[in-house]
């Protein structure tokens, strides 16, 4: 699909702390994504996910997402995106801290 579908995907906080929750979990909970210990900006959180997020990375096929159950899946293209979740997870250091 190429890179510039790679950076859309990755142009968001919230939908680069999906992916790199994937790296190491797969299936993850939607539950798990949203808990802020805020209950007023865990609601917001979950809206933009459910209405923007999830659909748009579903969409590339990076990911799955049961909605009947609230699971996320890694998608048919995650090879394509793997390298680059997994390149600023393990440089965390060295990138702004708000990134995930």
């Amino acid at each position: 699909m190429g890179f510039d579908q790679v950076a859309d995907a990755l142009r968001d906080q919230a939908r680069r702390h999906i992916l790199v929750l994937l790296l190491d979990h797969n299936p993850v909970k939607l539950s798990a994504v949203v808990a802020k210990n805020d209950p007023r900006e865990d609601e917001k959180l979950e809206v933009q996910l459910i209405h923007t997020h999830l659909p748009r990375l579903d969409d590339m096929d990076y990911i799955g997402w049961n909605r009947d159950h609230g699971t996320i899946v890694k998608g048919s293209n995650w090879e394509e995106i793997e390298p680059v979740v997994r390149l600023l997870r393990n440089n965390r250091e060295q990138i702004p801290p708000d990134t995930f």
